[in-house]
């Protein structure tokens, strides 16, 4: 399928818009970073310094499960799984457990250590944050375009409709002039006020400037109501072509 120069521009915008957001995101963690090392004081000798250990390991084994919950959700839906590899933050996340679960375990007195575990776990939380905005757009883009696609589908169907309905309108009317009986026909059975109406409705649809399911529906039902109606027509027994038609029947 051939890609159109705007929707070209509009992705390339889409990605360039990413990319700028992930690197202002980046650096602004780079600036806490700084700010966080250089001007926080943590105490190396603390005692709550093992249940901050303990909290950030459980919150780091919390937030995995519940990315890759979230991650089985998003490959379910589609297949686009945002602008960060998946398997990078998985392993930052595995990083980040293993590396609380050594403090836990073994009693470091340094507090550059400390502050290198709460780095690593608002890193990988950064990570996934702009890994699902990331998908979030795509996802709207991509809902987008089907709704695009779904309403161009639409307004095809639509104008054919009207097209086929002129025509076979135009050929009722032609029949009507030439065969009074098809005349009395539509008039006795009261269907020549509701073939005009059909039509009229039909080709008021020209100037709309978007199409529903619905409408593509209404101008269905009234293409193949004047449609059975030529069929009608036709069939007539005044009408020369259905003589012929008999003629030809009765000689074979």
């Amino acid at each position: 399928m051939k890609v159109s120069r705007v929707e070209k521009h509009r992705t390339q915008k889409r990605v360039d818009g990413d990319v700028s957001l992930f690197w202002i995101m980046g650096l602004l963690f780079s600036v806490f970073v700084l700010l966080f090392e250089f001007f926080i004081k943590i105490p190396e000798q603390a005692e709550w310094l093992q249940e901050m250990e303990m909290a950030l390991f459980s919150a780091s084994f919390t937030l995995l499960a519940f990315y890759l919950l979230g991650l089985t959700f998003v490959f379910s839906r589609q297949e686009e799984a945002g602008l960060v590899n998946h398997q990078i933050i998985i392993y930052v996340w595995l990083g980040a457990i293993l590396f609380h679960l050594f403090l836990m375990i073994y009693n470091v007195g340094n507090e550059h250590v400390y502050k290198a575990g709460i780095i690593l776990f608002l890193g990988p939380l950064f990570l996934t944050i702009f890994h699902f905005i990331t998908y979030l757009a795509a996802l709207r883009e991509s809902r987008r375009q089907e709704s695009l696609a779904t309403s161009a589908s639409y307004e095809r169907s639509a104008y054919q409709y009207i097209l086929e309905a002129t025509k076979v309108h135009s050929e009722i009317v032609r029949l009507k002039t030439l065969y009074p009986e098809v005349d009395q026909m539509l008039n006795a059975n009261e269907f020549h006020g509701k073939m005009d109406r059909f039509i009229l409705e039909m080709q008021q649809f020209l100037q709309a400037e978007r199409f529903e399911r619905k409408d593509v529906e209404m101008l269905e039902g009234h293409y193949y109501f004047l449609e059975n109606l030529l069929t009608l027509a036709k069939q007539h027994p005044g009408v020369m072509e259905s003589r012929v038609f008999g003629h030809r029947d009765v000689q074979s």
